[in-house]
């Protein structure tokens, strides 16, 4: 049993690798709990978390293309530990402005800012790596541990953030003293992270062709659009990631203005999202086979829009609790889902630039997202950002995801998949 569920750890680099990302995403949990809440503490500004986001959405959406064709032309590793060096400087430097306290707002868009753009390069050199670190039979089980990640560590560690910034701010009455020493926990994964990535031993990748970066990128787009199939996968996580996940931006408004509770219990309430996002990636492995892939595509955003209206008419905080928990499941699993496909379907030597789109997801099209949630919240309510986005993620899955071609197709492009011999992605 536990052979079958956790194969892929039994590949000695992709282990090295996994329990260094874990620890890393652990720090960035309490990072993306802690900067909206560090800037509605400071300012009480519904639309200053909008410029934050959308000061994060600039530079990835302008570089993440041309992060996918060098992550298919050069070693992921290296690149990779390029990146995370980058951000133990820009952290360490926000970290130490805290501490002083004389960070202001704008220094945190700053640090973003340049954080998105150095981050551009990094989703797409691990997705394009990480499968090189297996055999082709362990993908499906390596893609569902690396999407248990992020929900795995975020039911603990948030709660461990919240708890950190209410006992800091009670001994010092500063937000700015609290969030200093949360940044130093993220820059501390960070850099176990990069120590671990130091250890792995990439084996030789068949990589792109040498050229111009602006053919490698059209050549890229180009693949996406004659083969539907990734268009249709990718649009799906754009729009699951634009109308759903991106909301938690409204975390501390819906903590702080709505439920009546504290940083700590700003905490708990990542938690539940992260114990339903952990539902959800278990369900969606153990529901991984090529026919009930679209089953998955199609429940999973109703899920998760049908949570969200419930969430926005629910003024009771443990009540609150139980609907993250749905929430978490949905985004998870309609998430992995597409990861898996993804993985499974593109051709090695294209696999940085399909990832680079795919990657999108988080380095532009969430903080567009956060900017059209802050903003409905801003100019009405935040319940009615809710709302209206939840409608139209069960419009969508109802209305495209469940009549198109593409999701017919997707189980025997899978299994023609499977039945391939390569050994290796």
């Amino acid at each position: 049993m536990f052979t079958n569920r956790f194969s892929a750890l039994q590949h000695r680099d992709f282990r090295i690798f996994w329990i260094g990302y874990v620890i890393s995403v652990s720090g960035q949990q309490m990072l993306w709990m802690l900067e909206p809440w560090l800037i509605y503490e400071m300012t009480g500004s519904k639309i200053l978390l909008g410029v934050n986001a959308l000061a994060q959405a600039i530079p990835a959406t302008a570089l993440v293309l041309v992060g996918g064709v060098i992550a298919d032309k050069f070693d992921q590793r290296k690149l990779l530990i390029i990146v995370q060096i980058g951000n133990i400087v820009l952290l360490t430097l926000l970290a130490v402005l805290a501490l002083t306290e004389v960070l202001s707002v704008w220094h945190i868009v700053a640090i973003a800012f340049t954080r998105s753009a150095v981050g551009s390069f990094e989703n797409p050199a691990r997705q394009s790596m990480f499968p090189h670190l297996v055999s082709r039979e362990a993908m499906p089980n390596a893609v569902g541990l690396n999407s248990a990640i992020h929900p795995g560590t975020r039911i603990g560690a948030p709660v461990l953030g919240g708890f950190i910034l209410a006992f800091i701010m009670d001994l010092t009455n500063s937000p700015q003293i609290a969030a200093g020493t949360v940044l130093l926990l993220t820059v501390a994964g960070i850099g176990i992270y990069t120590l671990m990535l130091l250890k792995i031993h990439l084996p030789p990748v068949k990589r792109a062709h040498a050229g111009s970066m602006l053919k490698g990128m059209a050549e890229g787009a180009r693949f996406i659009w004659e083969q539907k199939i990734f268009a249709f996968l990718i649009g799906i996580a754009w729009y699951t990631m634009f109308c759903g996940i991106s909301f938690t931006i409204l975390l501390p408004v819906i903590a702080k203005d709505i439920l009546d509770v504290g940083p700590g219990s700003l905490g708990t309430m990542w938690a539940a999202q992260g114990i339903g996002s952990m539902v959800g990636v278990i369900l969606a492995s153990h529901y991984s086979k090529p026919s009930e892939q679209r089953r998955s595509l199609i429940g999973a955003p109703i899920l998760l829009g049908g949570s969200m209206i419930v969430l926005a008419l629910t003024p009771i905080y443990w009540v609150s609790l139980v609907v993250f928990v749905l929430i978490g499941t949905g985004a998870s699993a309609g998430n992995v889902a597409v990861q898996q496909n993804l993985q499974m379907l593109v051709p090695s030597q294209l696999r940085g630039r399909v990832m680079g789109v795919w990657s999108i997801v988080h380095t532009s099209i969430r903080p567009m997202g956060e900017t059209q949630f802050t903003a409905v919240a801003h100019l009405v309510s935040a319940p009615l950002a809710l709302i209206v986005s939840g409608v139209m993620l069960i419009a969508a899955s109802v209305f495209y995801i469940l009549p198109s071609k593409q999701s017919h197709l997707l189980k025997d492009l899978r299994q023609a998949a499977l039945d391939s011999k390569d050994e290796h992605l």
